[in-house]
């Protein structure tokens, strides 16, 4: 390009002068926007590029989850103290240290195929440039009853980063009860997708946590195991226990809250035996389809 302009720029006082080009027409102004798709006000502080109030710069996240069946002692509240640390070195250059730990309902996904901020028990993350190898968030439940739990955990960023080869652990979650008994349906149940939501008219997906004040939606995307799901209006393992008690005496009315106490404690025990998590249909016949299992 230089070649070619510094003869032109010598020759500009040797031929005629330069014809002055017209100038460009004047822009025609848009049509107004309809009501229904009305500009968006303009964005404050900050929302502007590079300053957006996301949870971290890439907004989605793969994390793997399990299954935690938690049973407070009788007429108590119990409490489940948690602990998650992590281990990241072996991951690969792409884990960052962003960790995110959080727990839904186990009926999360019963009745939609997505789960949001709004229905976690706890959440909690590190906010990276963290000290040492490992990272350690904590957390509680109280529970007065018996209650199913999905527990999420994982890296914000590198989606998918994989564990490292082998055996050798590289995160670890405890569970301390206090007036009750826990019991891991499935450490290792499959994983998930998070995405973060800015809380943005339009943007934003269910409600946020309060807490922090994040808006996540979480959408399941591996169980290892298709057995360990039944979909919601199918019957789960207590639907048909009932047994007529062996019951003394001529109170009618103790003879049946006796009976109804019985089967109640039936029906809980025969809960107990089933491992599977409800889920919407749709998910349901996903997990099904392919059942697979993998380290």
């Amino acid at each position: 390009m230089r070649r070619i302009l510094v003869p032109i720029v010598m020759l500009a006082g040797c031929g005629p002068a330069p014809v002055t080009p017209a100038p460009p027409p004047a822009a025609v102004a848009p049509a107004p926007a309809s009501e229904s798709f009305a500009a968006p006000p303009p964005p404050n502080e900050d929302l502007r590029v590079g300053s957006r109030p996301w949870i971290d710069a890439t907004g989605t996240a793969i994390v793997g989850f399990g299954v935690l069946r938690l049973v407070p002692d009788p007429g108590k509240t119990a409490r489940f103290d948690f602990r998650y640390d992590e281990k990241p070195g072996d991951y690969g250059a792409g884990a960052g240290d962003d960790f995110q730990f959080f727990a839904l309902p186990g009926d999360a996904f019963a009745k939609k195929t997505s789960a949001y901020a709004d229905q976690f028990l706890f959440f909690t993350r590190t906010h990276g440039s963290l000290s040492g190898t490992t990272y350690t968030l904590r957390a509680s439940i109280q529970a007065a009853s018996e209650m199913l739990v999905i527990v999420g955990y994982g890296p914000w960023t590198a989606p998918d980063s994989g564990r490292p080869s082998g055996d050798r652990p590289v995160f670890r979650i405890d569970v301390t009860p206090r007036n009750g008994a826990f019991e891991w349906l499935e450490s290792e149940a499959g994983e998930l997708i998070t995405t973060n939501w800015t809380n943005r008219p339009g943007v934003k997906r269910g409600g946020p946590y309060s807490k922090e004040d994040v808006w996540i939606e979480v959408r399941p995307l591996i169980l290892y195991d298709g057995r360990m799901v039944r979909a919601d209006g199918e019957p789960d393992a207590a639907a048909d226990v009932y047994q007529e008690p062996d019951l003394q005496g001529s109170d009618v009315a103790r003879d049946a809250l006796d009976r109804e106490e019985f089967n109640a404690d039936m029906r809980a025990a025969a809960a107990r035996l089933d491992r599977r998590i409800v889920m919407t249909r749709e998910l349901a016949e996903k997990f099904r389809r392919v059942p697979i299992r993998w380290r």
